[in-house]
């Protein structure tokens, strides 16, 4: 993944969604690999929404990212979980 340095601004804030199957344990995968790159976070603070089906789920954060290797990280992380696991579906 490349990331336009001249279209960010940092520090920043950046929203986060993740979107998978409801019985995948969304919150907690993604708040380990959110605290990896931001060990402040608090992963309560944590959205979660269950699609109107009640077969998938999104699970959303806000975060302060201080510097581009931390997006990097959060998105080849995720990217990596996705690859590995059916718990991820979608990462925007």
């Amino acid at each position: 993944m490349h990331l336009n340095e001249e279209l960010w601004e940092f520090p920043c804030e950046f929203p986060l969604k993740v979107m998978g199957p409801s019985e995948a344990p969304l919150q907690t995968i993604f708040g380990a690999i959110i605290n990896k790159y931001l060990p402040e976070f608090d992963p309560s603070t944590l959205g979660i929404k269950k699609s109107r089906t009640g077969k998938h789920q999104s699970v959303t954060a806000t975060l302060w990212v201080t510097d581009k290797k931390q997006v990097l990280g959060l998105y080849e992380d995720l990217a990596a979980h996705q690859e590995n696991s059916s718990d991820i579906s979608l990462v925007l």
